[in-house]
């Protein structure tokens, strides 16, 4: 009986133990990094460089965000992008955004071609359209004018932005029309081509039965082609042209899932061809996390619409970081309150007691980066993933993450967006002042 009692107490013990979820926070204080205002396009750098010590030795840094529609998020993001630029010789911007797409942009933006128009025909219209992320199109723009542009590329193996629907399949013809004329006359370069005019017309249907697993593999024979070539620059981007063009096909058609690993593949290809430069990513917090498939959502809701897919899949950080160890830094984001939303406005609540955003807001600053290397947070809850709780330890999955206090959801630049979509029935005009 004395031998139950005792283990009934340190089994209460353990349990309160395990729920107290006590952070220290003076020690979360002392290594938060003030990242100041954010809005309006801020420049002010001060504490900016206490990053130094944190980026040492790091070459590529992988920007996350929760949704696709956080406006805060946004801006915090490209005020960190010109400091890593100005400050720390990071001169790559890769977006998640089709590789052909970004490189098509900055050929424009080289041969003066407006630089915003570009930027929207090339970058995934998610943010491209969006009023908070002309400041990046215009930094981009006073960049070309210096010795050391930011360049635009794309690691995304999704080709269905502006410039791969204008550009690709006539492009991609002229470029084998110098290696092999018959190609381009053959029946297989026909079917791949007018599948590829179905997807630009949203034919779904009769694509999937179009026998898309024939492209597939006549997209393996182009590349196995190009790799018998001396490798060039023109190679090399044709080749993972084609691998992200094979990608897509086969997970758009024939319910694969090999967009992250194509998408490491991209980027890991961008950092070899540019060994001595360093990378800034932009993109979705999913796709950068490392130990991916430890991460469980906290409701048994999101997981099972989800598929708990984090579970099944390894994510592109995973490949990167295994790829590049420490030479790769992971950068999450979460808030306190606010709004988000791409198309409509979702509202953030307030943290519940217990979860590590509530911990967060008890610090002096709005917008702070908190490195988590070392970091004990007490098996504490966070929210980086789609604003929702996730149950896995923040500090497993993501090198730092940045905290701002209010949210707000991107404001759609409809004047922008009706320039590149002018058939649009539902974006209205708005009148220019």
């Amino acid at each position: 009986m004395k031998n139950r009692i005792c283990f009934l107490s340190l089994f209460i013990l353990f349990s309160l133990n395990g729920f107290c979820q006590v952070v220290n926070q003076a020690h979360l204080e002392k290594i938060a990094i003030d990242l100041g205002d954010v809005v309006q396009n801020n420049e002010n750098f001060t504490n900016f460089d206490e990053l130094k010590p944190l980026l040492q030795g790091v070459e590529i840094v992988m920007l996350g965000e929760q949704s696709h529609g956080e406006a805060t998020t946004y801006e915090t993001k490209i005020k960190l992008i010109k400091y890593l630029h100005q400050n720390l010789g990071f001169d790559i911007l890769a977006f998640e955004s089709g590789i052909f797409d970004c490189n098509k942009a900055w050929e424009k933006m080289q041969n003066g071609n407006d630089v915003r128009d570009a930027f929207g025909r090339g970058v995934l219209s998610t943010w491209s359209v969006e009023k908070e992320l002309k400041p990046l199109s215009d930094y981009i723009e006073k960049s070309l004018k210096t010795d050391s542009p930011l360049e635009l590329m794309g690691f995304d193996s999704q080709l269905f932005y502006k410039f791969s629907e204008e550009y690709l399949m006539d492009d991609l013809a002229k470029y084998l029309e110098k290696l092999s004329p018959e190609i381009v006359k053959s029946k297989k370069w026909q079917h791949l081509k007018n599948n590829y005019a179905l997807f630009v017309k949203r034919e779904f249907k009769q694509l999937k039965n179009n026998n898309p697993q024939q492209d597939t593999l006549f997209v393996n024979h182009l590349v196995n082609k190009l790799y018998q070539l001396e490798s060039t620059d023109d190679s090399r981007f044709w080749i993972q042209t084609l691998k992200s063009l094979k990608c897509f096909i086969s997970d758009l058609l024939l319910k694969t899932d090999f967009r992250d690993k194509q998408m490491a593949d991209n980027l890991i290809w961008i950092k070899e061809t540019n060994p001595n430069r360093k990378i800034i990513c932009w993109g979705a917090t999913s796709h950068f996390l490392y130990n991916s498939t430890k991460v469980r959502m906290s409701s048994p809701i999101v997981r099972l619409l989800g598929g708990n897919y984090y579970k099944k899949q390894a994510m592109m950080g995973d490949y990167i970081k295994k790829e590049y160890g420490e030479k790769v830094f992971a950068i999450g984001f979460t808030s306190y309150e606010g709004t988000y939303g791409a198309n409509r406005t979702h509202k953030i609540k307030a943290p519940k007691e217990g979860a590590f955003e509530y911990q967060l807001g008890k610090l002096n600053h709005d917008n702070f980066l908190i490195p988590l290397h070392g970091l004990d947070i007490g098996g504490m809850e966070s929210r980086p993933l789609a604003n929702r709780y996730m149950t896995t330890d923040i500090t497993k999955v993501m090198d730092a993450v940045i905290f701002n206090r209010y949210m707000r959801r991107p404001k759609l630049d409809n004047n922008f967006y009706l320039k590149l979509y002018p058939d649009n029935k539902y974006i209205k005009p708005v009148p220019v002042e």
